[in-house]
């Protein structure tokens, strides 16, 4: 099975995504949650647009998707119900206001930030994943 790489990006009326796999395609919708919920059969419906020799062998198999977020504002946006600014500073070790500036785009962070952003979510699920009930 195939991993297609899903890139999203926030803009001033929603957010969009681009499949570095998938030349000439894009997706925009209101919310992170309209777009994931409309990829797999608006990418469909492009793949069976194309012209037999533009199609690539995993496009007639099954393929999954991985998301990647461009910016910070669009990863909020899609986990909104689970986390916050707030939380991700605190997750990610950063400074609340400094995140607030990320958010809003007042402020774009660094490479190394980022990383930091991407460590904090990671230690954080794993932390999750290793919750469970006493039973007895």
């Amino acid at each position: 099975m195939k991993t297609l790489k899903v890139i999203i990006s926030k803009t001033s009326k929603g957010v969009f995504a681009h499949l570095p796999q998938v030349e000439r395609y894009v997706i925009a919708r209101d919310s992170v949650v309209k777009l994931k919920k409309d990829l797999r059969k608006s990418l469909r419906f492009h793949i069976d647009g194309l012209y037999e020799e533009e199609r690539e062998e995993w496009m007639d198999e099954v393929y999954d998707f991985e998301y990647a977020f461009h910016d910070i504002p669009s990863l909020i946006e899609a986990y909104s119900e689970f986390i916050n600014e707030s939380n991700l500073a605190r997750i990610s070790g950063i400074e609340e206001t400094l995140m607030h500036q990320y958010v809003s785009g007042a402020k774009r962070p660094a490479r190394k930030t980022l990383e930091r952003i991407e460590n904090g979510l990671r230690e954080y699920a794993n932390e999750l994943r290793s919750i469970s009930f006493d039973y007895e």
